[in-house]
């Protein structure tokens, strides 16, 4: 009788404890969701994701919210070659367009030429080079309908030989009624023009394009840009996710302690 009404005690302080514990504890940051952002496409639109030690295409689709079929077919996977991946190895998990440089032709003469008064821009002999950053709210890497101007892009432009280094920032506006950021008046050569985003900003397609104009040319590039608030493909990091599961099971255990230490009290004081 010493020993049983010894031990109750014991176990009831056990109960209690393993009830607190589990009610507390925090799945391991493995299980919890790491944060992710997803990259930039490269020069040829493909989004890469390197592949880091113990990834098979199970992790990699919950990492970055991208289906498993899809893993599969952009990279040609089966089932035996997705759980065996090596790390450091390059998945494609997506794939947008490339940026594409658009030309503006030179309008065709309607009235006799002695009738058209010469306009001062473009001159003769040079060229103008324009920059759009839109915001690319779908992430696509394609302006679309509703997808404004952004201001705030630093707009590099040079040549090979450093005889033309200009700078500007982007516009913001709606695209039927804000001109883009161009600097005119180009001589004929091979330029190189980059954009660096602003902050609060990740960039959908690549920042860095080389073109080659010709006298009288307008070209016109479109940079893209995505807010890097969370949104659909980033999980969110939560350091403190608890499991509702573990919750649950620490619960019953503790209720469990309470009802012995209960039942124990009845029945000394009976």
């Amino acid at each position: 009788m010493n020993t049983k009404s010894k031990t109750l005690p014991l176990l009831i302080l056990l109960l209690i404890a393993l009830g607190l514990s589990l009610s507390t504890w925090r799945l391991p940051a493995s299980a919890q969701g790491t944060p992710y952002q997803t990259p930039t496409p490269n020069a040829n639109g493909d989004i890469i994701f390197k592949v880091r030690p113990g990834d098979g295409c199970i992790s990699i689709s919950l990492l970055t919210n991208v289906p498993i079929e899809t893993i599969k077919s952009l990279n040609g996977l089966d089932d035996a070659a997705c759980s065996s991946l090596l790390e450091g190895q390059d998945i494609v998990i997506g794939r947008v367009e490339p940026v594409v440089l658009t030309q503006t032709a030179m309008p065709t003469a309607t009235i006799p030429p002695e009738l058209i008064t010469p306009s001062p821009t473009p001159s003769p002999g040079t060229a103008t080079i324009c920059v759009v950053l839109f915001h690319d709210k779908d992430g696509n890497g394609m302006r679309t309908i509703g997808e404004d101007y952004l201001y705030g892009g630093e707009v590099s432009v040079s040549n090979p030989d450093g005889s033309v280094s200009l700078t500007g920032t982007t516009v913001a506006g709606n695209p039927d009624e804000a001109q883009p950021r161009c600097f005119p008046d180009l001589p004929q050569d091979s330029y190189n023009v980059s954009v660096a985003i602003p902050d609060g900003f990740n960039a959908t397609t690549i920042t860095n394009y080389a073109l080659e104009v010709k006298a009288g040319e307008d070209a016109t590039i479109d940079f893209g840009a995505q807010e890097s608030a969370p949104s659909a493909g980033v999980i969110t990091p939560d350091s403190a996710r608890r499991s509702p599961v573990l919750g649950i099971i620490g619960g019953l255990v503790l209720l469990a302690g309470l009802g012995l230490a209960f039942y124990m009290w009845r029945t000394r004081k009976i």
